[in-house]
């Protein structure tokens, strides 16, 4: 086998759309909530109660329908994902330049299995966000009817002061509420005890299950051929530590010994991180690669051996 060709890498993960569900669902979310600093001058505990119930249940019907809609988007993205990574898998191992074309009929039941647990996965970590979110949401609008039912809210404290403005009742009502929805909005906090807000975690989340279903496919796929090394992409511009792997020759399924394997380096977090954009290369054999890789290979390994001892 001559040396590898280079194979074109047009996979890019973008979901820009799907955070868009995200950004339209919370705009409706907050224009739901604002009802609550139109409260009625004297307004009953019954008016109170049965707001309550409104915004509830609006508030419900958005992040139903926001549920519908991600999953739907997401269950598409990795599958697109997954079928990139087969196809390109395919191509780099035929040294073919031109990406060769993949149906998702035509995969085998170990693709299926693989693909199909990414989705449940993903779409376990979507609906687990989001009731997060619509708990933290319902506490909010509790808290404000509470509050106001108890005359402990913003409200009838500044009734109390005949000089205070009905602006400025609003206006602290308003920061009240606008207070509480930040606080709402923090769908996942993590080990790390980072909090995440729902878009923020849930395009994280989408983003990089469809780099995992790209590579994976491109690992079972590998496996499936009988072949296990890969050379991990070089992206511009890289800062963080995923440089120290750029153009490293490792193992896809641990098949190899003597090389990083791509489970190790993920787990990690150095590379193949939550958002990272690097990818791998399959290759038939040692006797593909050209030397100017292999002496890459050797350098980025002297550097790891140095600092993980």
């Amino acid at each position: 086998m001559n040396e590898i060709e280079q194979i074109p890498e047009t996979y890019e993960a973008d979901n820009k759309d799907f955070e868009a569900l995200y950004i339209a669902a919370w705009a409706l979310i907050i224009q739901a909530l604002m009802r609550l600093v139109r409260l009625p001058p004297k307004a009953s505990t019954v008016q109170l109660l049965q707001l309550e119930r409104q915004v509830t249940s609006e508030v419900q019907t958005i992040i139903t329908q926001l549920n519908r809609d991600a999953l739907k988007m997401a269950t598409s993205k990795i599958t697109e994902a997954y079928m990139e990574g087969v196809a390109y898998s395919r191509t780099a191992m035929s040294q073919e330049n031109k990406l060769v074309q993949v149906r998702k009929n035509q995969l085998n039941d170990s693709h299926t299995r693989r693909l199909n647990k990414m989705i449940e996965q993903t779409q376990s970590d979507l609906l687990k966000a989001t009731h997060n979110t619509n708990e933290n949401l319902k506490k909010v609008v509790r808290q404000v009817v509470s509050k106001e039912i108890s005359g402990a809210g913003y409200g009838k404290k500044i009734g109390k002061v005949s000089h205070m403005s009905k602006r400025v009742e609003y206006q602290l009502r308003k920061q009240f509420i606008e207070n509480g929805i930040k606080d709402a909005d923090i769908a996942i906090i993590d080990k790390a005890n980072r909090r995440w807000k729902l878009r923020t975690y849930s395009a994280m989340a989408v983003r990089t299950k469809m780099n995992m279903a790209y590579i994976d496919s491109i690992r079972e796929e590998a496996m499936q051929d009988g072949h296990d090394l890969a050379i991990i992409s070089t992206k511009p511009d890289t800062h963080d530590q995923c440089k120290n792997y750029e153009g490293m020759i490792i193992s896809l399924n641990g098949l190899t010994a003597g090389y990083l394997t791509y489970e190790e380096i993920r787990k990690s977090k150095e590379c193949f991180h939550p958002n990272c954009g690097h990818f791998v290369r399959p290759v038939g054999g040692l006797s593909w690669i050209p030397k100017s890789i292999k002496d890459i290979h050797a350098k980025l390994m002297r550097h790891y051996e140095q600092n993980h001892k």
